[in-house]
């Protein structure tokens, strides 16, 4: 597959993306990229922050999701849990961050458990556990009272 712009399959968008490039997807998982820019809203001081690499992770399930359903109509994804997570370095500007989810199994009651590596060449930088929920439809104000 030829990687593809992940955008496409996700519900943010910029200023807020963290996530670029989809560069393989199969049934149970997907391999994203992500060049760490020197301007972002979680980039401080020259690093990524975690919450950018909590995002990042979130914005990889989401890509996966949102590939597999492309031909269906839209549900949005909430993070339910993040599990076991451990954070080993941040990425700093102009690092390339790939990461790779596996979901454990197919969703059982809209639930999907992703098993997370976040990597910048050989060196880990994060890794863990993210329950992602999907929801019946996209959320609106009118079902949100």
């Amino acid at each position: 597959m030829q990687p593809l712009k992940a955008a496409e399959f996700l519900p943010q968008q910029a200023p807020f993306l963290l996530v670029d490039r989809m560069l393989s997807c199969e049934k149970h998982s997907c391999h994203t990229d992500f060049p760490v820019p020197a301007v972002h809203p979680l980039v401080k001081e020259g690093f990524l922050l975690e919450a950018g690499v909590l995002e990042n992770i979130a914005q990889s399930c989401a890509t996966h999701i949102g590939y597999l359903s492309r031909n269906i109509p839209v549900r949005i994804g909430v993070v339910a849990s993040i599990r076991n997570l451990k954070i080993h370095t941040f990425p700093r500007v102009g690092d390339v961050v790939e990461t790779v989810v596996e979901e454990q199994g197919d969703p059982i009651f809209s639930v999907s458990i992703y098993m997370a590596k976040v990597m910048v060449g050989d060196q880990l930088v994060a890794e863990g556990e993210m329950r992602v929920v999907l929801t019946e439809q996209e959320p609106t104000m009118a079902n949100a009272k």
